[in-house]
């Protein structure tokens, strides 16, 4: 019985990362999710709105929640996909939905977790990836000594 973490930061492209997993895992390994949320949008389109008088406060902050909304459903549907993958192929899933500013949270749980393996999914979108501080776990992740699969967007790299 293996031991794997696949860490989300992007929900785009998962039918290859879909893939891989069903190639990679056996009946009885384990599969910690570790899904990075965004939990706000801070002044999303600051820099592509100069003047929030034009559009008005009430409707740039409505669109703003919508972004988060999106990206918070698409996450929730990928992770109950992952459990019908999971049960078709009988490997145990344990999933976690981790607030970006617990990025240290998820570095402690990788060092103690005894895995055999991390796959993990970046985003080639810059504001998501600035968001979610993929960069803070970039360099750290490298260090790492396991197996490691990274994907960008669902894109194998």
């Amino acid at each position: 019985m293996e031991k794997y973490m696949l860490i989300l930061f992007s929900y785009c492209g998962l039918s290859e990362i879909n893939s891989y997993l069903k190639e990679k895992l056996n009946q009885g390994d384990q599969l910690l999710v570790r899904a990075v949320m965004l939990e706000g949008v801070p002044r999303l389109f600051e820099h592509l709105i100069s003047d929030v008088g034009f559009l008005g406060e009430k409707v740039v902050s409505d669109v703003e929640e919508s972004v988060v909304d999106i990206y918070q459903d698409n996450a929730k549907e990928y992770l109950a996909e992952l459990e019908e993958l999971a049960a078709a192929k009988d490997f145990k899933i344990d999933e976690k939905l981790i607030e970006y500013q617990d990025l240290s949270s998820l570095k402690k749980e990788m060092k103690k977790s005894s895995l055999n393996g991390i796959f993990i999914n970046f985003s080639h979108n810059e504001f998501v990836s600035n968001q979610v501080k993929e960069g803070e776990i970039k360099d750290w992740i490298e260090k790492i000594k396991l197996p490691k699969a990274i994907f960008y967007d669902g894109k194998n790299n």
